[in-house]
């Protein structure tokens, strides 16, 4: 093997580097509960990997000695082993990634924006517009995507929708999508940050043989359709994946999920959603309970609320109590 290497580089080639090429491979054959795709690395997490691999095998790759996880990564990239993924700049940079694809065929070279996402933030949870895309509760191509740090603090205290006074110099100049990360393809992605109890509807996806993705529920997503529906795409993309959706969902899971977040205000948009759409049947004894519950509830005591958040309606459900087009 004929290598153009740095002098350190030297030291490790070529039995040491092989060895190092084979236990690198071992580590990244299948995901991981830390990483849910293997195939997709930031500069960062790929560095701890290549020092994780060397200092567990001392004996076969002396790790005093062997080069440094920066110089690996070089090399990798000469020997095509690794390749930059190209990331669009936003305002506070051009984040640093890689695709670890290991003599890939053609067809496992490409990459989605979600898998993209999800070797970005290996614990993070993708939601809204691009799960949407991929659950196929929308013909729309997400023109961006969302990753959640999970927040484990205390159940906030009930939603209430914020009225425009209450906006503040604090809230314009906040992005109300999440920090821009990068632009992959085209599209924003960003990141937001979520409370794991007002989300307990996440599952993995296989991404095929080296990935997994980490992503809200149909049922989920269907919840967080009326919440954040900017997020989604907004109020077309919301009333499209709702029809598709209850041609899809698991009524108990849904009524389990809307026990589990515990806000009525969610119950009540489901409810009236259901009324929109026309849905007599098809619903479950558990969620029929559920939503009988809370609607006598909100008959005798609560303010009215409209059925997407934040969108102002004319007319009002009266067994709801909530605002619809």
């Amino acid at each position: 093997m004929t290598l153009n290497s740095p002098k350190r580089f030297q030291n490790v080639f070529p039995e040491r580097w092989e060895n190092f090429l084979r236990l690198l491979r071992d580590h990244v054959l299948e995901p991981t509960e830390a990483f849910p795709t293997v195939r997709c690395w930031t500069h960062s997490n790929l560095g701890h990997l290549i020092m994780e691999v060397v200092k567990s095998h001392p004996d076969q790759l002396v790790p005093s000695t062997f080069c440094t996880a920066g110089e690996a990564i070089h090399r990798l990239m000469e020997m095509g082993w690794l390749k930059p993924i190209s990331l669009g700049p936003v305002k506070d940079g051009i984040a640093k990634m890689y695709f670890l694809e290991m003599e890939a065929r053609e067809e496992e070279m490409i990459l989605d924006p979600l898998e993209v996402l999800q070797g970005f933030m290996p614990q993070g949870v993708l939601c809204y517009f691009g799960v949407l895309s991929y659950l196929e509760l929308t013909t729309q191509v997400p023109p961006f995507f969302h990753v959640a740090k999970m927040d484990k603090a205390p159940l906030p205290p009930e939603w209430s929708e914020p009225s425009s006074n209450q906006a503040g110099e604090r809230r314009h100049l906040r992005n109300p999508m999440g920090t821009e990360l990068f632009r992959f393809e085209g599209a924003m992605c960003y990141r937001t940050r979520r409370n794991t109890m007002m989300v307990p509807g996440v599952q993995e996806r296989i991404f095929g043989k080296r990935a997994k993705v980490r992503i809200t529920t149909l049922e989920q997503t269907l919840i967080d359709t009326l919440i954040y529906p900017t997020q989604c795409g907004g109020q077309g993309v919301v009333f499209e994946a709702w029809e598709r959706g209850v041609e899809l969902w698991n009524p108990d899971r849904m009524a389990g999920y809307l026990e589990q977040i515990g806000r009525p205000s969610f119950d009540r948009r489901v409810g009236t959603m259901l009324d929109v759409l026309g849905v007599k049947s098809g619903l479950s004894t558990k969620m029929e309970k559920r939503l009988e519950l809370v609607r006598h509830d909100s008959e005798a005591s609560s303010e009215p609320i409209s059925l997407i958040n934040g969108v102002d309606y004319p007319r009002l459900n009266k067994s709801w109590n909530v605002r619809i087009p």
